[in-house]
């Protein structure tokens, strides 16, 4: 089968499942998914790190993952999201310990590489089930994966048969400039239908020009999303950080850009709140 054809069926799978969660709308299975692509990204993101021969340690990265179920419903909403923001500083007390108690086996890289985990996975993911948590968070949630799916299928469509001008050679030598902005033009364009079809068909009041603003500002930070993943792997020597998602890679490689555009349409939204 060819690779094109193999990133058509997993993307069209994948669709499917999201349309799924956000279908049924139901908190858990939210909550559920989330920890789900997150365990697999912890475990992709120590897997890349120990090809390169560091030694990360695993299980304060999957703790680190399950308490994101501490934002599904299953506890009041006033102790939960107490209880979640205390378990990074929590961890990383507890990772010190750790380290301290078998210092012989561990270097200060081991200890960074692990931190960074919590705050590059389940923090940035976590953004996700706090989007739905929102007021019309199905919509929201929307705009946050298309700032990454349709940026990144703008970028490689018109990237690979126009792209010129190389954007950043020596982290991922096929992006091209012309390729992002096409990109940006596409999630402009896909943020501006969604925000009508919210407005007419929902009862959303959602302002075009701060949409527009967001489009711009979501697919710019998304494509530094795919370069900060495609840092990691270069530095590591791995072409991808797995093979679940057959013509994708693993999770990150699919998931990279949607681990900060998710943050990015989330604070939008919250400025949004004070100021308009």
């Amino acid at each position: 089968m060819k690779e094109k054809t193999k990133r058509i069926i997993t993307a069209v799978v994948f669709t499917l499942v999201v349309i799924m969660v956000l279908v049924l709308d139901n908190k858990v299975l939210d909550t559920l998914f989330v920890v789900l692509i997150s365990l697999f990204g912890i475990h992709e993101y120590n897997g890349a790190f120990k090809t390169k021969g560091y030694h990360p340690i695993s299980w304060i990265g999957y703790v680190g993952v399950l308490s994101i179920l501490l934002m599904g419903g299953l506890i009041p909403a006033e102790l939960k999201m107490v209880l979640f923001r205390m378990i990074v500083p929590l961890l990383l007390i507890i990772l010190f310990i750790y380290i301290m108690a078998r210092r012989e086996k561990y270097s200060v890289i081991d200890i960074t590489i692990t931190a960074f985990s919590l705050i590059y996975i389940p923090f940035m993911f976590s953004f996700l089930k706090l989007l739905m948590l929102m007021e019309n968070g199905r919509i929201w949630i929307l705009f946050a994966v298309l700032g990454a799916s349709v940026s990144d299928t703008f970028a490689y469509e018109i990237g690979t048969r126009f792209g010129k001008t190389k954007l950043c050679e020596k982290i991922s030598p096929k992006k091209t400039v012309e390729g992002s902005v096409a990109g940006i033009v596409g999630v402009v364009i896909s943020y501006i239908i969604l925000a009508f079809v919210s407005n007419k068909y929902f009862g959303m009041n959602i302002n075009y020009l701060f949409i527009i603003i967001m489009g711009i500002v979501t697919s710019i930070v998304g494509q530094f999303g795919d370069l900060s993943a495609s840092l990691i792997k270069r530095y590591c020597g791995v072409k991808d950080f797995g093979n679940i998602m057959p013509g994708h890679g693993g999770i990150l490689d699919r998931f990279d850009s949607l681990l900060f555009t998710a943050p990015m349409v989330y604070i939008f939204i919250k400025i949004a709140m004070l100021f308009i």
